[in-house]
């Protein structure tokens, strides 16, 4: 008998759910609303109250054998001796317009975890309670049917009766996709060197699964550039879902290019398979897709406002059935015209769709983001395999991710936006602007300022550096303010304080308090007035408070609060400075994960960070000969701080050298935009006769295909650019052949010494010894690694790396070369350098 795996929730949606779109009443983030309400809730409904039952059932329905799932919010015995299936939900529907009928999805859920239930303890009787929690007015409100088995079992029956012909029609698809995949063939005639060992190292991670573990499989994969990786990943797990390991795929990344990678992968799959049965969907994020904006670019998700939104549910299972029975590649582009076609909003279209799609292409947050991950698939455990390319991108943006600031300036923007008049708004703007007065001033106490402000874009080095000697080599703890006053009674005693910022390992309780009691009147203010001018403004309010407190409530001892007073303002900042369990709790959802890059060295410091310390890591060869690539250093230039000034005439001879070795196009990367500015004053100056052009800050996605259009193939004269490590040219850009034929690579790459680059190191150096390499050597070698990457993109490319500092020539860092930098040569000076690059050029034809 075929078998269909059914979340309770899912099929009741899908069935049942009708209407509009509605951010009203359902935005907001209800759902991390929800679930903080939820666990409240369910604390003080007392010991018999058995709060999230796993529940599972089965069914046999028209030849079919259903398994229906989920997590009741709670089950308890009543004072009458009734079992109770709670239901809870967290409403903004006014108080007054709640009632016992305002929405069957939620009876309807109760009634099946009941009829599970009851079905599994031999009950004859059963009750469902719908909980709503107002969250406005902070008010629970309680209705309770009386429910018989039998006609409970009737209903479950009837839904899932009504969901057949979409069950038949995924059984028929997966029937499909497994003969297909079984049949795969890779798509070149051969592999190229590496790629059938990463190909081996994916497939075998994929078929391990759970058996390693109830966190699944984790597997690191470094893999040089030109090893095709993309097609390295994909291929194995498709092949090993053909298999039935892995009900689903899903393909993580940072960046729109690795995106594009991954869709023209399948689309080449498609091409070697003609009749592949294969269903692709990329989710994109709602500001970029949707079709109905306000004259602030947002999206307005009212149905009175927004076509696509109403009347949503009603239509939506007609244009999943034209997509789904149409071709199996779901762009952005498909979903768009799709979209219009039907009326429907194409963001809710794309992520209804990914019920029904083999892969899934999108961004990390829809994995380890808290507030945006996928809740349809990662509120429980599920057979799904967790592709993750440019992992080397994974610890920053996962601190991101579980971060949060907020500025006291918002809120006085928020009072100006509001005009004259008085409200109850304005009121609590007011009440919480003066508490965090309070605040700034006791932090100027704890932390006094010393004089005026750098000026804006130059490079000056903070008095901490001065005092740490970071930019030479580790050194020992970060000023923390010398005989600092007393901390004001507002705040803790810190464990940095100096020039305006202060660092704390515990939340102060007076940060969260002027905040909490603003959050129901701006979301009352922002329901009521959706057409007044200050909506926009008030609407960011609202999301940086709401993100501040939701990180608040995850605050342990992986965190450290910061408090910044600048001028008026005062920044409040919630670090997360280890991501490494909420990154472990995302990918424990999954069966197996793959995490792949061109630069994860070393792998232990990213399976740490990441909370993956079991897991296994491999580094491949480079698949390219090691003669194709000139790898040179000039040991007797310095660009530590101190000497950067007295540094400028070296690296730019350095450059101009490199640039002579042959007609091509070369970048140069600097660790900063303020040293990049000085450099290329004194190259353009000194050397007119070599084409430049400099990367600015802030490049808009046209700037940056403006930039990369001057790095034409086969040019007749030379061209210099200079880019910022780190930056969008330093890695994710593909300049194969001609288009780039080398690259210089001034510092080391440590990353801004700061005072928050200091807590890391202090955080990491308490927990392990590894302060200095995690905080600043290990996040800038990754940079280095990365822009030298941009070189060598085929078999046929040659070219050359030029490395520009002293550092380069110490173990600690030498230990992090990959293994096909062991020809690096050191020369003593630009001439040496001329000489080298005329043997590895050869005369010119």
């Amino acid at each position: 008998m075929q078998e269909v795996r059914l979340a309770v929730r899912q099929l009741v949606e899908f069935l049942l759910q009708t209407g509009d779109i509605d951010s009203r009443f359902a935005g907001f983030d209800r759902a991390n609303e929800g679930a903080r309400i939820h666990r409240k809730l369910q604390k003080q409904a007392g010991d018999g109250y058995r709060p999230e039952v796993f529940l599972s059932g089965t069914r046999d329905v028209e030849g079919i054998r259903y398994t229906v799932e989920g997590r009741a919010d709670g089950i308890f015995v009543d004072g009458e001796e009734r079992t109770v299936i709670d239901e809870i939900k967290t409403t903004g529907v006014p108080l007054q317009e709640i009632t016992e009928d305002l929405n069957f999805c939620h009876w309807a859920q109760g009634m099946v975890y009941a009829a599970i239930y009851a079905d599994q303890n031999d009950l004859s009787h059963i009750d469902v309670r719908l909980t709503y929690y107002q969250i406005d007015d902070d008010k629970v409100i309680y209705f309770t049917r009386h429910f018989v088995r039998d006609a409970l079992e009737d209903f479950l029956l009837g839904l899932l009766k009504e969901y057949a012909p979409w069950a038949r029609r995924q059984l028929d698809w997966t029937e499909k996709r497994r003969a297909s995949l079984l049949d795969l063939q890779f798509p070149y005639n051969q592999y190229r060197p590496g790629q059938r060992a990463l190909a081996g190292e994916v497939y075998r991670a994929c078929r391990t699964g759970r058996e390693a573990g109830k966190g699944g499989f984790r597997l690191f994969c470094q893999a040089p550039t030109g090893t095709g990786k993309t097609m390295s990943a994909l291929f194995p797990a498709m092949k090993a879902m053909g298999e039935e390991k892995g009900e689903k795929l899903f393909y993580f990344t940072a960046r729109n290019t690795a995106r594009t990678a991954a869709e023209s992968a399948v689309s080449l799959l498609r091409q070697a398979n003609p009749g592949l049965s294969f269903r692709s969907v990329t989710l994109t994020a709602k500001e970029k897709v949707c079709l109905c904006k306000n004259e602030a670019g947002r999206p307005v998700c009212l149905p009175e406002v927004c076509p696509f939104a109403k009347g949503y549910y009603n239509r939506v299972k007609t244009a999943l059935a034209d997509l789904l029975d149409g071709g199996g590649q779901l762009d952005r582009p498909a979903i768009e015209a799709a979209a219009r076609r039907h009326t429907v909003c194409p963001f809710e279209l794309g992520l209804d769709l990914s019920d029904w799609c083999d892969l899934i292409i999108g961004d990390y947050n829809y994995l380890f983001d808290p507030t945006v991950h996928l809740r349809r698939f990662f509120e429980l455990n599920g057979d799904w395999v967790f592709l993750i390319d440019e992992a080397h991108n994974l610890p920053d943006r996962a601190r991101e991710m579980y971060s949060a600031s907020f500025a006291k300036s918002d809120i006085t923007e928020a009072k100006r936006a509001l005009l004259k008049g008085k409200n109850s708004l304005k009121r609590h703007l007011i009440r919480a602007d003066k508490e965090l007065l309070a605040l700034r001033r006791a932090c100027e106490a704890l932390a006094p300022r010393r004089g005026a402000a750098a000026v804006p874009g130059s490079e000056t080095a903070p008095p901490q550096v001065q005092q740490m000697g970071l930019f030479d080599e580790p050194a020992g703890e970060a000023a923390t303010g010398s005989e600092s006053p007393e901390a004001p009674s507002l705040l803790p005693e810190p464990i940095y304080a100096q020039d305006g910022t202060v660092f704390f390992k515990e939340l102060p309780p007076a940060l969260v308090r002027p905040l909490l009691g603003l959050l129901p009147a701006l979301q009352d203010w922002l329901e009521k007035n959706s057409e007044d001018p200050a909506h926009e403004t008030l609407l960011d309010l609202y999301f940086g408070l709401h993100d501040l407190l939701r990180t608040a409530e995850r605050y342990d001892d992986h965190y450290v609060t910061q408090l910044t007073a600048h001028g008026s303002d005062l920044t409040i900042r919630l670090l997360c400075l280890d991501p490494s369990a909420f990154v472990d709790d995302s990918l424990a959802c999954g069966r197996a994960s793959v995490l792949f890059s061109a630069t994860l060295i070393p792998p232990g410091y990213y399976k740490n960070v990441l909370g993956c310390g079991g897991a296994r890591a491999v580094a491949l060869e480079s698949p390219f000969p090691a003669e194709n690539l000139g790898l040179y250093c000039l040991p007797g230039i310095s660009t530590r701080y101190r000497q950067r000034e007295a540094s400028v005439p070296a690296i730019s001879d350095a450059l101009a050298a490199l640039a002579a070795g042959k007609v091509g196009n070369y970048l140069a990367f600097f660790p900063s935009y303020a040293y990049l500015r000085q450099v290329y004053a004194d190259f353009s100056a000194r050397y007119p006769q070599i084409r430049t052009i400099a990367q600015e800050s802030g490049l808009d996605d046209a700037g940056r295909a403006a930039f990369l259009e001057h790095f034409s193939p086969d040019p007749t004269e030379t061209l210099l650019g200079f880019g910022v490590l780190g930056g969008v040219f330093g890695e994710g850009v593909d300049l194969a052949g001609s288009r780039l034929i080398g690259c210089a690579i001034v510092g080391v790459g440590l990353p801004q010494v700061s005072p928050r680059q200091e807590m890391l190191r202090r955080y990491f150096e308490e927990k392990d010894g590894s302060g200095f390499d995690y905080a600043y050597r290990f996040p800038g070698m990754n940079k280095v690694l990365q822009a030298a990457g941009r070189v060598i993109r085929t078999e046929t490319d040659r070219g050359v790396v030029l490395l520009l500092d002293d550092r380069f020539t110490q173990e600690g860092y030498r230990r992090l070369f990959p293994r096909h930098w062991a020809h690096i040569q050191y020369l003593s000076g630009t001439d040496s350098l001329r000489r080298a690059l005329d043997d590895f050029w050869g005369p010119e034809p």
